[in-house]
């Protein structure tokens, strides 16, 4: 019976309907299987002494008989599509569709601590998730232990619902949503309404265009959540989804805002701070032909080769203080005062004061030079001084295998190491001096991103090309941040690198990197005017 459609052992009467507390009852997907591949099944209850085995050739049962067996289910596949081979010819390469297979069995693991998984790749061991009671342990299993070591936990009940989450703190930040795990009820799923109701959350506290990671496991009761209205199950809906979507954001919120990082200088640390981290004030509007969105570039167009835009890279957009005036600014020549908040640098002009953010002008520099870099010559590599290796979400490991081209014309030099890990060899040499293990992190990151824009058709708000999404990305890692403490020498250095690229107002991201303030309005706080 489990071989014929819409068979199912998940209910006994019309009353389980309403209660679906399994991940699926309808029986399409067994079959729908054996009808194009030889399967063979074998399972045994706890009150059986002996298993059955079915054998299955392309739909028809070929074979049914006992025998030996431990209790459980064991189901094999073989053959997958050879007699419609229309259908196999849209299989990708082994390396994609074994990052697809690790992506929805990391996704299984995660909803199911408590369950071993062992896989194997080729014959040959790939990948092992131990049963564990911490559902922490299991994300640093599936997801790598650097991950997890920037989640934070919350935890919140209300009649609605219960929440149990793992959330990244403001500082750890995605390209994308692909970071973003939630279960309903130990379901998977890709619930765009629980998505809006995180992201929300982090509007405030990150730049556009960058996400959390999440690990969001919420449970409701079966009556109140239909989980039959998507036909690969990773949709559901909810009796009341106001209520639960107040639910999520509320024990994210909580959760986040209660952490010092968000608290005010001086503020307690019995009780979370009234203020939040503010949107930075948006970018001046200078977008380059062909471009749209708020990652602003100096220049348009593709990335294709040494050659394209290479006339543009001498070209100076000098900075003026008074957009009418002819007169340039250069950050060099004027007077370094000094640094403000470990974070800002205090530079004077005839007209008034300079702030320069460190971050966003060295993030500009350094993406700059990269991008001069590939255009010219290609990047240059600088090998360590001992191979590094950086631990990674298989799905992420596959991806850097696949790109090992493009990777290598970036500067890196990258050996895989199992299914989770790579060893990194060699680092762009501009970034030489900087944590390889992150470079290599936000490299696999962007190009996962880059082929999930591609796959769905969609448009990044950034409009970037996938490799000037890698030079801001590894840019942005390596770049001195806020907070840093920098000697005199390494703030004159930033300010005349700025004077020696393409100007444009902002990082990246899209944050200035100058604001300037007017005497006129220094004397008018003073009552000078």
């Amino acid at each position: 019976m489990a071989l014929e459609r819409h068979a199912t052992s998940k209910i006994r009467s019309s009353r389980d309907l309403q209660s679906i507390r399994s991940f699926g009852f309808r029986g399409e997907a067994l079959p729908a299987i054996a009808s194009v591949s030889r399967m063979r099944l074998r399972t045994r209850t706890p009150d059986s002494e002996e298993a059955c085995e079915l054998r299955v050739d392309r739909g028809a049962i070929a074979e049914v008989h006992a025998c030996a067996s431990a209790v459980g289910t064991r189901i094999e596949v073989a053959d997958l599509f050879a007699n419609v081979p229309a259908r196999r010819k849209f299989l990708k390469s082994p390396a994609t569709e074994w990052r697809h297979i690790a992506d929805l069995l990391g996704r299984a693991a995660l909803a199911l601590p408590g369950v071993h998984f062992d896989l194997q790749r080729d014959a040959r061991p790939a990948l092992v998730w131990p049963v564990t009671q911490d559902p922490l342990e299991r994300i640093a299993a599936v997801l790598s232990e650097a991950e997890a070591a920037g989640l934070v936990a919350v935890e919140r009940e209300e009649s609605g619902g219960h929440v149990q989450a793992f959330v990244s703190a403001p500082e750890h930040t995605r390209p994308n949503t692909t970071g973003i795990y939630l279960f309903v009820n130990g379901r998977p799923i890709r619930d765009a309404m629980l998505r809006h109701a995180l992201i929300d959350v982090y509007r405030d506290w990150l730049p556009r265009g960058r996400y959390p990671t999440a690990v969001v496991f919420l449970t409701v009761a079966p009556d109140l959540v239909d989980v039959n209205v998507h036909p690969a199950k990773w949709e559901v809906r909810f009796a009341e989804p106001q209520a639960i979507h107040q639910l999520i954001r509320r024990a994210i919120r909580d959760g986040i805002t209660g952490r010092s990082w968000l608290r005010a200088p001086g503020a307690s640390q019995a009780a979370p701070s009234a203020t939040t981290t503010a949107r930075p004030t948006a970018a001046p509007e200078r977008v380059a032909e062909g471009q749209t969105g708020d990652w602003i570039f100096a220049r348009g167009g593709d990335l294709t080769g040494p050659d394209s835009g290479a006339g543009a890279l001498s070209e100076r957009a000098p900075y003026r203080l008074d957009p009418a005036s002819d007169e340039a600014l250069r950050f060099g020549d004027l007077r370094l005062v000094g640094q403000l908040l470990a974070s800002y640098l205090v530079i004077e002009e005839k007209t008034g004061l300079v702030l320069v953010d460190q971050h966003a002008a060295h993030e500009r520099v350094l993406y700059e030079r990269l991008r001069a870099e590939w255009l010219e010559r290609g990047v240059e590599r600088q090998g360590l001084l001992s191979a590094v290796p950086v631990e990674l979400e298989p799905r992420a490991v596959a991806r850097l295998a696949e790109a090992a081209d493009q990777t290598t014309r970036l500067g890196f030099d990258l050996d895989v190491f199992g299914e989770d890990a790579v060893v990194v060899r060699c680092v762009p040499a501009l970034l030489s001096g900087r944590d390889p293990q992150a470079l290599v992190r936000s490299l696999a990151l962007e190009l996962l991103a880059a082929e999930a824009n591609e796959a769905t058709g969609s448009e990044d708000i950034r409009m970037l090309t996938p490799a000037d999404r890698v030079f801001a990305s590894l840019a942005c890692h390596a770049a001195r941040r806020a907070g840093d403490h920098l000697e005199p020498r390494e703030q004159q250095s930033i300010l005349d690198a700025l004077d020696a690229i393409p100007w444009a107002p902002t990082c990246p991201h899209g944050r200035p990197v100058a604001v300037a303030f007017e005497r006129g309005e220094i004397e008018r706080r003073f009552g000078r005017r």
